[in-house]
């Protein structure tokens, strides 16, 4: 899995509602700050390649929240690397045979 850095920090990057977009061997994710106010959170989604986000259909993504802090930022990097080993060759799969099931 990408390091822990890869993630970046909240007040130079997440502040800025930037979304981070990035991918591991076949399983991609997005970061971003989702919310207002008091409800201010990190939203985490994870897909199977090869689509983007956008083209990916609701049901092959997986959503969780996290604190809008750098430990919920942490809290989120570990929730990454676990549902990658714990999918592993969901992700491996979509990696190695892109197209499969699509055309």
């Amino acid at each position: 899995m990408n390091t822990r850095k890869s993630l970046y920090d909240i007040k130079s990057f997440y502040n800025k509602k930037a979304v981070l977009k990035a991918g591991y061997g076949g399983m991609r994710y997005q970061i971003e700050q989702a919310g207002e106010g008091e409800g201010c959170h990190l939203l985490v989604t994870v897909w199977p390649e090869p689509f983007c986000f956008e083209k990916t259909a609701e049901d092959k993504k997986q959503r969780k929240q996290f604190a809008y802090s750098e430990e919920g930022l942490d809290e989120a990097y570990e929730w990454l690397c676990g549902i990658y080993e714990k999918e592993r060759r969901r992700w491996e799969h979509a990696r190695d045979f892109p197209l499969d099931g699509v055309l």
